[in-house]
């Protein structure tokens, strides 16, 4: 996907806001195999060094997991800075540190998921009772639990992710495993 596609995509997303998120693509060597498919964007005014470590940082994370059921995926930071007002102007959840617009296959992740002020990480440590990478593979698995099975239901969600980090296959539709117990994330 071309970084102007991108940015027509996550202007459209961000239409309740009175700016646009402007993107650049992220290029990464081959030193962790994930498929071609699969592109890593920061927005432009994320510090150029830190989106780099950033990416290579959330490309490990996701090496684990089943990245060839997505397609055509693309991943986007945003800095600390910026993200409450974008998700607060997209109606959602600004406590959330990331969301996927399915129909559009990105996944918009905070930069706090790599580095938190000591504030962030207090909400976020409250909001799920996780920090670092336990919090960032949390994240990136439900995300990946919408993604892969295009599903924009919360709770399924949590469900697919946890499947995912117990390296259970996802199964669509149903969570991980027949008769699986729900229970969301969040403490």
């Amino acid at each position: 996907m071309k970084s102007t596609v991108l940015i027509a995509i996550l202007s459209a997303a961000c239409a309740a806001q009175t700016q646009t998120l402007r993107v650049v693509p992220v290029h990464l060597d081959e030193t962790v195999s994930i498929p071609k498919t699969i592109q890593f964007f920061c927005t432009q005014d994320y510090d150029r060094q830190a989106c780099l470590k950033d990416s290579i940082t959330l490309r490990h994370a996701l090496a684990s997991y089943p990245l060839d059921q997505l397609g055509a995926w693309s991943f986007v930071l945003v800095p600390s800075g910026e993200w409450k007002n974008l998700v607060h102007g997209l109606g959602a959840d600004p406590t959330s540190p990331a969301f996927s617009i399915i129909e559009q296959g990105t996944t918009v992740i905070e930069g706090s998921l790599f580095s938190a002020t000591p504030s962030r990480n207090k909400e976020l440590l409250l909001m799920f009772g996780v920090m670092g990478n336990a919090l960032l593979d949390l994240a990136v698995t439900h995300e990946l639990g919408h993604a892969i099975c295009h599903d924009q239901d919360e709770r399924r969600a949590d469900d697919y992710g946890r499947g995912l980090r117990e390296k259970k296959p996802v199964a669509c539709g149903k969570g991980p495993g027949i008769g699986a117990a729900r229970s969301s994330t969040r403490k």
